[in-house]
């Protein structure tokens, strides 16, 4: 079991871990470059890829797609109360408790402990997420909403796309296949170092709100998962997928938001550092409860 575990969080620990030490290095890696090529271009490869070329029906997608709302939603909920009781800002804290992050640890996460399934599945939580992030979160940090925010991500079209496949029963060009797998391909291992440079290059400001972000993280996490496996009876790989990226830390994404709109981003910016350390450390247990879960906890 000990070495089921290893094989799966230590990949994510290594990429993680290079990301660190080449933001700590002289080498000045333009992490907006590299971020902007994973959203525009790697992650709807890997939508398409993956969505069109695994065994995984539309009913599968919409479900993982209606998990990922629910699990915002109650996280939402609950995220507002923390925030009553603790005297905090809701536009400055409520995005962190609401929005994990299901890319650049999740995905890997979920691919290396459930395969190519849970791969699938992850991202069709995960385009949810996203779309929220880009939208609903920045409306949240900014205080207005614009529509063209949700037009403007290439997430959509892939969706799209994947759909009319879907509908028409098309088969995708080799040439198109090949193209996007290998694009794709880019996305996971450029996440997994992006968040160690971002961690590299983050600081805690203050210490008080940020350890309550990643704990309330944590702990809103928790029943949110619960209760949509259970609402939507949800078992198997499902269950698990489900489990994970609704457990995981809160997105550095939420900082990005939080420095264009707000004064006091370096508190976000040190609730996403001590969520991450926070979630990293605890990541065997989650990977062990995930597989309970799922009902395919190692021997």
């Amino acid at each position: 079991m000990y070495g089921q575990i290893l094989n799966v969080v230590g990949p994510i620990f290594v990429m993680t871990f290079v990301g660190y030490v080449l933001g700590r290095s002289k080498l000045q890696l333009d992490s907006a470059t590299i971020s902007s090529l994973v959203l525009l271009v790697a992650t709807p490869c890997l939508i398409f890829s993956t969505l069109t070329s695994l065994d995984i029906s539309g009913e599968t997608v919409a479900k993982m797609a209606l998990s990922a709302v629910l699990c915002v939603s109650i996280a939402a909920l609950l995220g507002l109360a923390v925030l009553k009781l603790a005297g905090m800002s809701y536009r400055t804290f409520l995005p962190s408790l609401m929005m994990p992050n299901s890319g650049n640890i999740g995905l890997p996460l979920v691919l290396l402990a459930f395969g190519e399934t849970g791969l699938a599945l992850g991202i069709s939580y995960f385009f949810v997420i996203a779309l929220l992030q880009y939208t609903v979160g920045a409306a949240i940090s900014s205080g207005q909403y614009r529509f063209r925010d949700l037009a403007n991500q290439p997430l959509i079209y892939s969706i799209l796309l994947v759909g009319v496949v879907a509908v028409t029963g098309i088969e995708v060009p080799v040439i198109i296949a090949s193209t996007t797998e290998l694009l794709g391909g880019m996305m996971i291992p450029a996440m997994l170092i992006l968040l160690g440079t971002s961690l590299a290059r983050l600081s805690v400001s203050d210490l008080k709100p940020a350890i309550t972000i990643a704990i309330a993280r944590l702990c809103i996490g928790l029943p949110a998962s619960l209760i949509v496996i259970a609402a939507l009876s949800l078992s198997g790989v499902e269950a698990g997928t489900v489990f994970l990226l609704a457990m995981m830390p809160t997105a550095i994404v939420n900082y990005v938001f939080a420095e264009r709109y707000r004064e006091d981003s370096r508190q976000v910016a040190g609730a996403v550092v001590v969520s991450t350390l926070l979630t990293f450390a605890l990541l065997p247990a989650l990977l062990w409860s995930a597989y309970a879960v799922s009902g395919q906890l190692p021997q």
